[in-house]
């Protein structure tokens, strides 16, 4: 399957499941903090693995660790979640799915995180960026799945670099 910036996908019929590798030696992006403003910034393999658990947490558990593979000195994280069946959400589904639904408010501004029409929320202690419809899909049963989001907690320091 197509991959993007982050991800090698391969598709499992099998299991229906897609595999996701990421590329050679990167452990694909997290946001970080410079001089108190968030960045986008290459992550190591162990805040990679936390981003795909705050994914989890805030979006139901959906992917899962399953291995390292790749050669030697081009290491790659194997992860694993199901196919989603369905369409592109819409913007507005997608803040309905953020604010109404998982109490988020959307952030002005998505500080240069994921792609440039991506939206940014935040709520207590995370924040999650690269919402988009490309990263959003609607089930056929109405269900709406987030997938390749960019969450990061935050601490009092790290929450006070966002204005809503």
């Amino acid at each position: 399957m197509e991959g993007g910036r982050e991800h090698d996908l391969i598709y499992d019929e099998i299991t229906g499941t897609v595999l996701k590798f990421t590329k050679p030696t990167q452990a694909a992006y997290i946001v970080d903090f410079y001089e108190g403003k968030p960045i986008l910034s290459l992550g190591d393999p162990v805040e990679y693995l936390d981003r795909l658990i705050t994914h989890n947490e805030v979006f139901g558990q959906f992917t899962s660790f399953v291995g390292i593979g790749g050669q030697r000195y081009h290491r790659r994280i194997i992860t694993r979640q199901p196919r989603v069946v369905g369409c592109q959400a819409s913007w507005e589904e997608i803040i309905r799915l953020m604010v109404d639904d998982l109490g988020f408010t959307k952030l002005r501004s998505n500080y240069g995180i994921g792609y440039e029409e991506s939206y940014g929320f935040i709520r207590d202690d995370v924040a999650v960026f690269d919402l988009r419809p490309a990263n959003l899909f609607m089930t056929h049963s109405g269900l709406l799945v987030a997938v390749d989001s960019i969450p990061v907690r935050l601490n009092k320091a790290t929450r006070a670099a966002f204005s809503t």
